[in-house]
């Protein structure tokens, strides 16, 4: 396929699931911060769960007056794995949070905006040599933090991309298949999670009222065998 007509399939693909769905703030954890710690916490209190249990726990921390690096370390280890009990793998999370608490004082002192100044490809390269943050995590904080040009992909996405029959293989080469069909990589992101939460589920997708499903490989091909 051309990049003209890729362009033009992304472009198709985002005004129709624009015209379906209203993004709201509480379903994106990262949309609801503007420090880049905090947005940092957010993704990767929203790893294995649901970004509503994220916030819940988000709240938990603020709420506690724990919001900077500093805060988290002076804290410790089991306050603050008490705090963010309610979005799962407590303990995981906690130890992950820790090491980039650390990471963000020693390298930039607790302020990461200076990571503004830094091209993303460093940035990206640094937060994956934290513990417990992979390149999901660390792409979507690119792309919410820094508007860099980059496609985070979890299990939504993946499963979305795959059907539609837009991408598929390893994370690297489905992030530049998608990077070549969306000019709005964030916006993107957002809306195939989105469709992929309430229609093209995992188990029984709602294809029949799909807005894809014109060409959707997955349903088209589902149909021709019955």
């Amino acid at each position: 396929m051309r990049k003209s007509m890729k362009r033009s399939l992304g472009e198709l693909i985002i005004s129709r699931l624009s015209k379906i769905y209203k993004i709201k703030k509480n379903e994106f954890a990262p949309l609801n911060f503007k420090d880049p710690f905090l947005i940092l916490v957010s993704i990767i209190l929203s790893q294995n769960t649901t970004d509503k249990n994220a916030m819940r726990a988000m709240k938990s921390l603020i709420s506690a007056g724990i919001k900077k690096p500093q805060d988290f370390l002076q804290a410790g280890n089991e306050k603050i794995k008490e705090l963010i009990r309610v979005a799962g793998l407590s303990k995981q999370k906690t130890e992950t949070i820790m090491r980039l608490a650390k990471w963000s004082i020693k390298k930039y002192k607790g302020d990461l905006t200076l990571l503004k100044n830094e091209d993303p490809a460093k940035v990206f390269k640094e937060l994956i040599g934290i513990k417990g943050i992979g390149p999901k995590t660390a792409d979507v904080f690119l792309v919410f933090y820094l508007k860099a040009r980059t496609f985070p992909i979890d299990t939504h996405i993946k499963r979305v991309a795959k059907r539609l029959g837009i991408a598929d293989g390893s994370y690297d080469v489905m992030k530049k298949e998608l990077l070549e069909i969306f000019s709005d990589s964030m916006k993107a992101h957002i809306l195939l999670i989105k469709h992929g939460r309430v229609t093209c589920k995992a188990i029984n997708p709602k294809c029949e009222k799909c807005v894809l499903n014109d060409f959707c490989k997955y349903y088209l091909s589902s149909k021709s065998n019955n």
